[in-house]
């Protein structure tokens, strides 16, 4: 019998995030799914990776659900022995999925069986981590990609590394851990057709240094709403005087996730939701006007939406904060990056309190744990996660917060 110590983690211990992955044009194409199960301890909590990949492919599937975290987007989800010589993969459909076999896998003559099992039921198969060793030969004929991490590499020493497998032409490259642009446009140049990595989401990939007149003149409607002696009047004629952005606010207001209809005044808006929610829908607007600048632009606002929307829904879990706070704190740390600006000339465009900017210029006060944590969850820093307090329901909050970032994009000016 089994006991209970060697059993599995529950599906509400489990951490599931994301990282997404882009093609030649810069697209987001897919997301790799990230993660462990918490236990006592910070580590992996004492189990395989097998007993990891087996429990987070059930849980992503019956609790949460792929489109939840993916959008319809490919789930390229990691695979162990156990996982795929039991066929474990198949509660998920070959379209949905690409199963990336980890490199701790000893490619035997079973695991090698067991990958054209899967390939002939229509799955991919990616090479996680990948080093040319004779052994992986057979499933390099298999596999349809293959990871590479660039990290590290100069020009010469990359076209070595990956020389060996231009003899593959079936095989697609990944580079992954690409940081800067020039090893962006080096991979590209040496046959790289899909990416991951920290460049996809700095600064220098959206450009600009300066604030658009819809920007400018969000930030100075959002000082008005924050200062109480200016009357609703004055907020109605000061929107009145930027029709298109008043329509672009009341397009949201109007969404069917708020429950709301037939709004069709500021004033009006203002009375249902008051000015601490307006502003939050006014900051929305700021950074999905971001959004059509490119597709990595676009990934970045949801990626900014869905952070705002975890550390509100993290703060509510711990019953400890105030949510809103929590929403804007998550919500302005990706403006620097959405804004192309320094993150202390941003925040001096933007009526903010003192804590606000203590978290986000200094990482202290009292919204610096919950910023803390959100910053390890997305970057799957378990260990962190769990010193930091970090607990049961996170991987639901974390698929609540993806759904909400995608559907405030469908409203927002930047969606159809």
């Amino acid at each position: 019998m089994t006991s209970p110590s060697s059993l599995p983690p529950t599906a509400q211990d489990v951490h599931l995030a994301r990282q997404p992955i882009y093609d030649t044009g810069n697209r987001c194409v897919a997301y790799e799914l990230l993660y462990r199960a918490s236990s006592a301890s910070t580590s992996a909590g004492g189990f395989s990776v097998d007993v990891m990949c087996n429990d987070t492919a059930l849980h992503a599937v019956v609790s949460i659900g792929l489109d939840r975290l993916t959008g319809g987007a490919p789930a390229w989800v990691n695979i162990g022995r156990e996982h795929l010589v039991g066929d474990l993969y198949r509660v998920f459909q070959p379209r949905d999925v690409v199963l990336e076999l980890l490199e701790t896998i000893t490619p035997d003559d079973t695991v090698i069986e067991a990958a054209r099992r899967a390939v002939r039921a229509g799955y991919t198969l990616a090479l996680d981590d990948f080093e040319m060793k004779a052994s992986w030969a057979p499933l390099l004929e298999l596999a349809q990609i293959v990871k590479v991490d660039v990290l590290g590499h100069d020009a010469h020493s990359l076209a070595l590394f990956i020389a060996p497998l231009k003899k593959y032409p079936h095989l697609k490259l990944l580079a992954e851990r690409v940081e800067t642009g020039s090893m962006r446009m080096l991979c590209g140049k040496l046959g790289f057709s899909l990416y991951q990595g920290y460049y996809f989401s700095r600064p220098e990939t959206l450009g600009g240094r300066s604030l658009s007149l819809q920007q400018a003149t969000i930030a100075n409607l959002l000082g008005l709403l924050s200062d109480p002696e200016v009357t609703e009047r004055a907020l109605d004629e000061a929107f009145r005087s930027h029709p298109s952005l008043s329509y672009a606010l009341l397009r949201i207001v109007n969404s069917a996730s708020l429950g709301f209809r037939n709004v069709e005044s500021i004033p009006y808006a203002i009375q249902l939701l008051g000015r601490s929610a307006l502003s939050r829908w006014l900051l929305i607007l700021l950074v999905s006007g971001v959004a059509s600048r490119s597709p990595i632009a676009q990934e970045a606002v949801a990626h900014a939406l869905a952070r705002a929307r975890f550390c509100e829904l993290v703060t509510e879990t711990m019953g400890s904060g105030d949510p809103s706070s929590r929403f804007l704190v998550g919500l302005l740390s990706r403006f620097d990056v959405l804004l192309g600006l320094p993150m202390e000339e941003v925040l001096g465009r933007l009526p903010v309190s003192a804590e606000v900017r203590d978290a986000l210029l200094h990482g202290v006060g009292p919204h610096a744990s919950v910023l803390g944590l959100v910053d390890a969850y997305e970057h799957a820093a378990w260990d962190d996660v769990e010193a930091l307090g970090g607990g049961v329901g996170l991987a639901e909050a974390y698929a609540q917060a993806v759904a909400w970032a995608r559907a405030r994009l469908s409203v927002g000016p930047a969606g159809g």
